[in-house]
């Protein structure tokens, strides 16, 4: 019995050395390679535009809902049960309804329960309104419960425009704006609903829209949190996979656990970009992609292409922040060439808003929290010279000079929102919050908004003299590694 165990363990022995030499074997193979193998979960090109133009599984999930309850004819008196065959679907994404001799475009709905907010417990249905001035008809919300055949009904406050009418309106052009349900006299009010209707002139009147209530349940831990919310990313000739990695990457060692961007198109992107998004958002998870598309007017598009994109742009921060609302302490608002760099001792973002959260002069205002904290913006310009010593494909360590000055507190500032108080952003700054102090400038000697384009006033290239400012490099070795890490995860950056 003795020798028999003995051999037995030789032969472990001799299977777990041919094993490990066999392993390591593969992995020489795979770095030899540049690249993971072939079985990694990669997808080809065409099944990356296929991806890309895939309707939203939210649709996707309240077709199979509306659909599922259809035979139980619930409420067939008063307020019944939605159909999806009545849905009023206007380009994909949003429902439309007419209240009054105003127009409704109704993009996404979610439950807030935020101790600060008035109104709350209350439904917020998010989406692009006609009339910029007001008055509006009476509206009323339909909630449904799951498990029940009849809905609660309760008034709809005025509409709350993002938008203000000096920035430009008229024409056919719709505007962002926040419809809230009140929950606080629903008999239900503590629990989350599942579908939220709008219907106007009588409570009871047949809804002809239905979306889900998006609930994302708290999971915090005790250290702050950070979301980022981009708009729809839109460079359709130029490869863009580099500068996505690097950026990213840059986010992930600043503090951001998620970084939300909406998808317009397959024909926004160019292949290979799409295929670095997918990696990051089907396997990494960093990135969230979510379904847009440009709503243009109605009855027909706005005349100011400009215009319409600004206008859609913030419908996409506020649904982002709506999503980010529970599980993320702070939103930064970013376009992808743009960076909030912590300065001095500040090497993340937690640290510095864990000092800005105590030495923002609450005291001497008077109050107790902050709405948002806001970094100004100074310019990174490629007309200045760049440092050649970072790898070719590290746009922001080789841009290491700047424009002399800051430019003022107003001016294409950036900031990281606080979701318990915020209610609405705009790309620059908070427009409505509630139970804090306004938005708190933040000294350029511990932050900035490092913005890698062209600055509007020419001059500034050559006067005053530009500087070197290479903070960004106090993370050049961890960016580095962690990019190439990607890289070899994606083959090297080249399409299979």
């Amino acid at each position: 019995m003795k020798f028999c165990t003995r051999l037995q363990v030789l032969k472990l022995l001799a299977w777990l050395l041919f094993t490990c030499i066999g392993f390591k074997l593969v992995m020489l193979k795979w770095r030899l390679m540049d690249t993971y193998p072939a079985s990694y979960n990669r997808l080809s090109t065409q099944q990356i535009i296929n991806y890309s133009m895939q309707p939203s599984n939210e649709m996707h999930q309240l077709e199979q809902l509306l659909q599922a309850n259809k035979q139980h004819n619930w409420s067939p008196g008063c307020a019944p049960y939605p159909l999806y065959d009545n849905l009023h679907l206007e380009q994909t994404y949003f429902q439309f309804v007419q209240g009054g001799n105003d127009t409704y475009h109704l993009y996404s709905a979610h439950y807030d329960n935020r101790k600060a907010v008035a109104n709350a417990p209350r439904v917020v249905v998010l989406g692009m309104v006609s009339n910029i001035l007001g008055p509006y008809s009476d509206g009323y919300c339909q909630l449904w419960y799951e498990h029940s055949d009849r809905p609660d009904i309760v008034p709809m406050l005025a509409p709350e425009i993002v938008w203000y009418k000096e920035w430009g309106h008229g024409g056919t052009h719709v505007y962002p704006a926040l419809m809230t349900c009140p929950l606080l006299k629903s008999p239900r009010r503590y629990r989350v609903p599942q579908l939220v209707s709008i219907v106007f002139g009588e409570p009871c009147a047949k809804a002809n829209n239905a979306l889900l209530v998006g609930y994302e349940a708290p999971q915090r831990n005790r250290s702050t949190r950070f979301a980022v919310c981009v708009k729809d990313l839109e460079f359709p000739k130029e490869d863009r996979s580099d500068r996505f990695v690097e950026w990213l990457e840059l986010m992930r060692l600043l503090g951001a656990e998620r970084v939300t961007a909406y998808n317009t198109g397959a024909d926004k992107l160019m292949p290979n970009t799409w295929r670095t998004l997918n990696f990051y958002a089907q396997q990494d998870g960093l990135l969230q992609l979510r379904d847009y598309k440009l709503l243009e007017g109605h009855p027909l598009p706005g005349d100011n292409f400009w215009l319409l994109r600004c206008l859609n742009e913030v419908l996409m921060y506020l649904d982002c922040l709506y999503r980010s609302m529970y599980n993320f302490d702070y939103v930064g608002v970013f376009d992808v060439d743009e960076v909030i760099m912590p300065l001095g001792k500040f090497h993340n973002w937690h640290t510095l808003l864990e000092h800005l959260e105590q030495n923002s002069s609450l005291s001497t205002d008077n109050c107790k929290a902050r709405t948002s904290y806001c970094f100004r913006n100074v310019y990174f310009s490629k007309e200045l010279p760049e440092d050649e010593t970072p790898p070719a494909n590290f746009y922001m360590l080789r841009h290491v000079r700047r424009v002399a000055q800051h430019l003022d507190t107003v001016s294409a500032i950036k900031c990281l929102h606080s979701t318990a108080y915020s209610t609405a952003v705009h790309n620059h700054f908070t427009f409505y919050w509630e139970e804090a102090c306004g938005p708190f400038d933040v000294p350029t000697a511990i932050g900035q908004m490092q913005h890698y384009r062209e600055p509007d006033i020419k001059e500034t290239l050559t006067l005053p003299t530009p500087v070197r400012d290479d903070n960004i490099w106090r993370f050049k070795d961890h960016l580095i590694s962690r990019a190439h890490a990607i890289h070899r995860l994606l083959g090297g950056g080249n399409l299979p």
